[in-house]
């Protein structure tokens, strides 16, 4: 576990409810571990607050999505997103993120993504460089 609630609130200064940070938190560190691909067990002192600051941002994308979906679900219908609607003549159309024919999963994956770049970039953990198993001493990445 990346973050705590404490660390949510204080430092990042996010507004979501503990409980709602608990089941989000979880998922978001999922997709962060997901983003940084072999690179998680190379954080040092600096890169920790970037992911700890990646996994709160990405908690709140989770937590917007998945309120807005319960919000609509609760108003009668399905949950999903109304792309248009038309009534005897009057048609309205509303703007959604989620491009046509792109799955709920592939949609959530490229925001968290794009929230947690913002935060990972800077570190090089989001670099995917194959090096020699000596890359260290060398400084060789070629295989």
């Amino acid at each position: 576990m990346y973050v705590d609630y404490d660390f949510y609130t204080g430092e990042y200064g996010g507004m979501m409810d503990p409980d709602s940070f608990g089941r989000q938190e979880r998922t978001a560190e999922a997709y962060v571990r997901y983003f940084l691909f072999s690179n998680a067990g190379k954080m040092d002192q600096d890169p920790i607050r970037a992911v700890q600051m990646a996994v709160c941002a990405v908690s709140d994308v989770l937590d917007e999505h998945y309120s807005a979906k319960a919000a609509r679900a609760a108003q009668g219908g399905s949950g999903a997103a109304v792309k248009s609607e038309n009534n005897d003549g009057y048609s309205v159309s509303y703007a959604v993120e989620q491009m046509d024919g792109e799955t709920e999963e592939s949609y959530l994956r490229k925001k968290a993504y794009d929230t947690a770049y913002l935060y990972l970039l800077p570190t090089g953990l989001l670099s995917r460089k194959v090096g020699c198993c000596h890359d260290h001493k060398c400084g060789c990445d070629c295989l």
